[in-house]
Protein backbone atom coordinates (compact mmCIF):
# COMPACT_ATOMS: atom_id res chain seq x y z
CA UNK A 1 0.00 0.00 0.00
CA UNK A 2 1.26 3.47 -1.03
CA UNK A 3 -0.40 7.08 -0.57
CA UNK A 4 0.23 9.29 -3.36
CA UNK A 5 -0.46 12.94 -2.48
CA UNK A 6 -3.19 14.76 -4.62
CA UNK A 7 -2.53 17.79 -5.80
CA UNK A 8 -3.27 19.73 -9.11
CA UNK A 9 -1.32 17.25 -10.90
CA UNK A 10 -3.26 14.16 -10.65
CA UNK A 11 -6.41 15.32 -9.86
CA UNK A 12 -7.96 13.57 -12.76
CA UNK A 13 -7.36 10.31 -10.72
CA UNK A 14 -8.17 11.57 -7.61
CA UNK A 15 -11.58 12.59 -9.65
CA UNK A 16 -11.96 8.94 -11.01
CA UNK A 17 -12.20 7.59 -7.90
CA UNK A 18 -13.83 9.75 -6.53
CA UNK A 19 -16.67 9.60 -9.04
CA UNK A 20 -16.32 5.40 -8.79
CA UNK A 21 -16.75 5.46 -5.19
CA UNK A 22 -19.75 8.10 -4.08
CA UNK A 23 -21.91 6.95 -7.54
CA UNK A 24 -24.68 8.90 -5.90
CA UNK A 25 -23.04 12.29 -6.71
CA UNK A 26 -22.12 12.83 -10.10
CA UNK A 27 -18.76 13.36 -12.20
CA UNK A 28 -19.48 17.50 -12.76
CA UNK A 29 -20.05 17.36 -8.50
CA UNK A 30 -16.84 15.92 -7.64
CA UNK A 31 -14.96 17.70 -10.84
CA UNK A 32 -16.31 21.46 -9.52
CA UNK A 33 -15.43 20.22 -5.48
CA UNK A 34 -11.94 19.77 -6.31
CA UNK A 35 -10.92 22.51 -8.61
CA UNK A 36 -12.74 24.73 -5.21
CA UNK A 37 -9.87 23.13 -3.12
CA UNK A 38 -7.27 23.46 -5.19
CA UNK A 39 -8.43 27.04 -5.71
CA UNK A 40 -9.06 27.53 -1.88
CA UNK A 41 -6.51 30.34 -0.60
CA UNK A 42 -5.77 28.20 2.90
CA UNK A 43 -3.83 25.95 0.75
CA UNK A 44 -0.62 26.46 2.08
CA UNK A 45 2.26 26.52 -1.00
CA UNK A 46 -0.14 24.51 -3.05
CA UNK A 47 0.25 21.38 -0.24
CA UNK A 48 -1.48 18.12 -1.45
CA UNK A 49 -5.63 17.97 -0.54
CA UNK A 50 -5.60 14.56 -0.46
CA UNK A 51 -4.52 10.89 -0.75
CA UNK A 52 -4.88 8.58 -3.43
CA UNK A 53 -4.08 4.70 -1.68
CA UNK A 54 -1.89 2.85 -4.27
CA UNK A 55 -1.81 -0.50 -5.07
CA UNK A 56 0.68 -2.24 -7.34
CA UNK A 57 -0.37 1.20 -8.99
CA UNK A 58 -3.43 0.97 -9.09
CA UNK A 59 -5.74 3.76 -7.37
CA UNK A 60 -7.97 1.81 -5.03
CA UNK A 61 -8.73 4.27 -2.41
CA UNK A 62 -9.14 7.95 -1.45
CA UNK A 63 -9.58 10.67 1.68
CA UNK A 64 -9.56 14.72 1.29
CA UNK A 65 -7.64 16.21 3.71
CA UNK A 66 -8.60 19.82 3.00
CA UNK A 67 -6.21 22.19 4.57
CA UNK A 68 -7.47 25.05 6.93
CA UNK A 69 -6.41 27.67 9.62
CA UNK A 70 -7.16 28.25 13.05
CA UNK A 71 -6.21 31.55 14.45
CA UNK A 72 -5.45 31.46 18.19
CA UNK A 73 -2.90 32.71 20.61
CA UNK A 74 -0.18 30.26 19.56
CA UNK A 75 -0.83 31.29 16.38
CA UNK A 76 -2.52 29.41 13.34
CA UNK A 77 -2.22 25.28 13.63
CA UNK A 78 -2.57 23.23 10.51
CA UNK A 79 -5.81 22.52 10.13
CA UNK A 80 -6.99 19.32 7.79
CA UNK A 81 -10.52 18.00 7.46
CA UNK A 82 -10.72 14.57 6.29
CA UNK A 83 -13.56 14.13 3.70
CA UNK A 84 -14.76 11.35 0.53
CA UNK A 85 -12.91 8.75 2.45
CA UNK A 86 -13.49 5.35 0.23
CA UNK A 87 -11.95 2.01 -0.01
CA UNK A 88 -12.38 -0.30 -3.17
CA UNK A 89 -14.07 -3.29 -1.56
CA UNK A 90 -11.24 -5.94 -1.98
CA UNK A 91 -8.80 -3.89 -0.27
CA UNK A 92 -11.15 -2.19 2.40
CA UNK A 93 -9.79 -3.83 5.24
CA UNK A 94 -6.56 -1.71 4.55
CA UNK A 95 -8.61 1.20 5.50
CA UNK A 96 -7.94 1.95 8.64
CA UNK A 97 -4.15 1.77 8.07
CA UNK A 98 -4.71 4.51 5.58
CA UNK A 99 -6.47 6.81 8.17
CA UNK A 100 -3.19 5.70 10.52
CA UNK A 101 -0.83 7.27 8.25
CA UNK A 102 -2.89 10.07 7.20
CA UNK A 103 -3.39 11.61 10.53
CA UNK A 104 -0.12 10.56 11.96
CA UNK A 105 1.12 14.07 11.11
CA UNK A 106 1.49 16.82 13.83
CA UNK A 107 -1.38 18.94 12.92
CA UNK A 108 -5.27 19.24 13.78
CA UNK A 109 -7.68 16.59 11.98
CA UNK A 110 -11.38 17.29 11.76
CA UNK A 111 -14.40 14.80 10.98
CA UNK A 112 -17.63 16.60 9.74
CA UNK A 113 -19.50 14.35 8.14
CA UNK A 114 -18.02 10.67 9.31
CA UNK A 115 -20.05 7.41 8.46
CA UNK A 116 -20.51 4.78 10.59
CA UNK A 117 -17.07 3.12 9.91
CA UNK A 118 -15.54 6.45 10.72
CA UNK A 119 -16.95 6.69 13.70
CA UNK A 120 -15.97 3.45 14.71
CA UNK A 121 -12.49 3.76 13.84
CA UNK A 122 -12.09 7.95 14.86
CA UNK A 123 -11.36 6.63 18.69
CA UNK A 124 -9.01 4.02 17.68
CA UNK A 125 -6.79 6.90 15.75
CA UNK A 126 -6.78 9.67 18.98
CA UNK A 127 -9.99 11.58 17.77
CA UNK A 128 -12.72 13.01 20.20
CA UNK A 129 -16.01 13.95 19.46
CA UNK A 130 -16.47 17.76 19.25
CA UNK A 131 -19.56 17.88 19.04
CA UNK A 132 -22.68 15.27 19.72
CA UNK A 133 -24.74 16.26 17.32
CA UNK A 134 -26.49 19.94 16.63
CA UNK A 135 -29.47 21.89 17.36
CA UNK A 136 -32.24 23.32 15.29
CA UNK A 137 -33.78 26.69 15.48
CA UNK A 138 -36.70 27.73 13.52
CA UNK A 139 -36.02 31.31 12.66
CA UNK A 140 -40.14 32.42 12.12
CA UNK A 141 -40.02 31.92 15.75
CA UNK A 142 -36.55 32.68 17.16
CA UNK A 143 -37.01 36.21 15.54
CA UNK A 144 -39.63 37.05 18.22
CA UNK A 145 -37.61 36.33 21.19
CA UNK A 146 -37.58 39.89 22.89
CA UNK A 147 -34.63 40.81 24.21
CA UNK A 148 -31.94 43.67 24.06
CA UNK A 149 -29.24 41.91 21.55
CA UNK A 150 -26.03 43.18 19.93
CA UNK A 151 -26.91 44.47 15.94
CA UNK A 152 -25.82 42.56 12.88
CA UNK A 153 -23.98 44.99 10.65
CA UNK A 154 -22.05 44.68 7.05
CA UNK A 155 -18.91 43.87 6.42
CA UNK A 156 -18.14 47.26 5.22
CA UNK A 157 -19.03 48.64 8.42
CA UNK A 158 -16.99 46.25 10.50
CA UNK A 159 -13.37 46.84 12.26
CA UNK A 160 -11.76 43.47 11.16
CA UNK A 161 -8.25 42.26 10.97
CA UNK A 162 -7.37 41.94 7.18
CA UNK A 163 -6.88 38.22 7.89
CA UNK A 164 -10.65 37.88 8.74
CA UNK A 165 -11.62 40.27 6.78
CA UNK A 166 -10.60 38.39 3.64
CA UNK A 167 -12.06 35.19 4.87
CA UNK A 168 -15.43 36.33 4.67
CA UNK A 169 -15.06 38.16 1.36
CA UNK A 170 -13.77 34.49 0.27
CA UNK A 171 -16.72 32.19 1.88
CA UNK A 172 -19.09 34.99 0.11
CA UNK A 173 -17.67 34.29 -2.84
CA UNK A 174 -18.35 31.00 -2.17
CA UNK A 175 -21.77 31.13 -1.67
CA UNK A 176 -21.58 31.67 2.23
CA UNK A 177 -23.91 34.78 3.68
CA UNK A 178 -21.61 36.69 6.27
CA UNK A 179 -22.04 39.49 8.44
CA UNK A 180 -20.53 40.92 11.64
CA UNK A 181 -22.80 40.80 15.44
CA UNK A 182 -21.89 44.01 16.59
CA UNK A 183 -22.05 43.88 20.83
CA UNK A 184 -20.73 47.51 22.23
CA UNK A 185 -17.25 47.97 20.72
CA UNK A 186 -16.73 44.25 20.02
CA UNK A 187 -16.91 42.85 16.22
CA UNK A 188 -17.76 39.34 15.75
CA UNK A 189 -17.60 37.66 12.45
CA UNK A 190 -20.48 35.48 11.37
CA UNK A 191 -20.47 32.86 8.37
CA UNK A 192 -23.44 30.67 7.32
CA UNK A 193 -23.44 27.95 4.58
CA UNK A 194 -26.73 27.29 2.61
CA UNK A 195 -28.63 24.49 3.02
CA UNK A 196 -31.87 22.82 1.95
CA UNK A 197 -33.97 19.95 3.99
CA UNK A 198 -36.94 18.53 3.65
CA UNK A 199 -37.03 21.05 0.56
CA UNK A 200 -36.91 23.77 3.63
CA UNK A 201 -33.78 26.64 2.90
CA UNK A 202 -31.32 27.04 5.93
CA UNK A 203 -28.29 27.62 7.27
CA UNK A 204 -25.32 25.97 9.16
CA UNK A 205 -23.22 27.78 11.73
CA UNK A 206 -19.86 28.37 9.60
CA UNK A 207 -18.00 30.16 11.99
CA UNK A 208 -18.89 31.90 15.14
CA UNK A 209 -16.77 33.13 18.04
CA UNK A 210 -18.84 31.13 20.18
CA UNK A 211 -22.21 29.26 20.38
CA UNK A 212 -23.46 31.18 23.13
CA UNK A 213 -23.28 34.44 20.96
CA UNK A 214 -25.25 33.22 18.51
CA UNK A 215 -27.96 31.57 21.37
CA UNK A 216 -27.54 35.13 23.63
CA UNK A 217 -28.66 37.37 20.02
CA UNK A 218 -30.78 34.53 18.11
CA UNK A 219 -33.53 37.28 17.31
CA UNK A 220 -31.07 39.54 15.90
CA UNK A 221 -29.63 36.82 14.25
CA UNK A 222 -32.68 35.03 13.25
CA UNK A 223 -34.31 38.39 11.18
CA UNK A 224 -31.02 38.93 9.36
CA UNK A 225 -31.03 35.51 7.99
CA UNK A 226 -34.91 34.88 7.35
CA UNK A 227 -33.93 38.74 5.05
CA UNK A 228 -31.51 36.22 3.49
CA UNK A 229 -34.28 33.43 2.71
CA UNK A 230 -33.78 31.40 5.37
CA UNK A 231 -36.29 29.44 7.69
CA UNK A 232 -33.75 27.53 9.75
CA UNK A 233 -30.78 27.28 11.48
CA UNK A 234 -28.85 24.35 12.30
CA UNK A 235 -25.76 24.26 14.87
CA UNK A 236 -23.32 22.04 16.22
CA UNK A 237 -23.90 21.60 19.69
CA UNK A 238 -23.64 18.94 22.63
CA UNK A 239 -26.05 17.92 25.01
CA UNK A 240 -24.31 20.68 27.60
CA UNK A 241 -25.49 23.27 25.03
CA UNK A 242 -29.09 22.76 24.67
CA UNK A 243 -31.25 26.25 24.68
CA UNK A 244 -34.36 26.25 25.02
CA UNK A 245 -36.53 28.59 22.81
CA UNK A 246 -38.23 26.16 20.29
CA UNK A 247 -34.67 24.66 19.53
CA UNK A 248 -35.24 20.96 18.46
CA UNK A 249 -31.85 18.49 19.37
CA UNK A 250 -30.68 15.71 17.36
CA UNK A 251 -27.65 13.80 18.68
CA UNK A 252 -27.32 11.08 16.15
CA UNK A 253 -24.63 13.28 13.95
CA UNK A 254 -21.19 14.30 15.65
CA UNK A 255 -18.21 15.84 14.70
CA UNK A 256 -14.73 14.62 15.50
CA UNK A 257 -11.73 16.21 16.14
CA UNK A 258 -7.47 15.43 16.69
CA UNK A 259 -5.69 17.56 18.23
CA UNK A 260 -6.49 20.91 20.40
CA UNK A 261 -9.97 22.35 19.61
CA UNK A 262 -12.09 25.38 21.19
CA UNK A 263 -15.70 23.25 21.95
CA UNK A 264 -16.97 26.78 22.43
CA UNK A 265 -16.26 28.03 19.43
CA UNK A 266 -17.29 26.80 15.57
CA UNK A 267 -15.00 27.43 13.00
CA UNK A 268 -15.53 25.06 9.77
CA UNK A 269 -14.05 27.77 7.32
CA UNK A 270 -12.02 25.93 3.89
CA UNK A 271 -14.25 22.85 4.60
CA UNK A 272 -16.10 20.15 2.81
CA UNK A 273 -19.44 21.94 4.08
CA UNK A 274 -18.29 24.60 2.05
CA UNK A 275 -16.40 23.40 -1.04
CA UNK A 276 -18.75 19.89 -1.70
CA UNK A 277 -21.70 20.78 0.55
Amino acid sequence: MKLCPIDDRNSGNALAVLTRGFPEKSESFWAEGLQKILASPSRRDAEPIGFLMTIAGEDVGIVLTIPGERSGPGGAPNVFNLAAWYVDEPHRWLAPRMLQKVVAQAAVFTDLTPSLAAQAINPRLGFEILNEGFQVFPLPWTALRARKQARVISLDEAKLPNDMRATLDQHARLGCVVAVLRDGRDYHPLIFSRMTRRHLPGARVILTDSKKLIVDNLAVVSRFLLRNGMLFLLMDANRADAAAGGSISRWSAPTYVKGAADRNRIDHTYSELIFLG
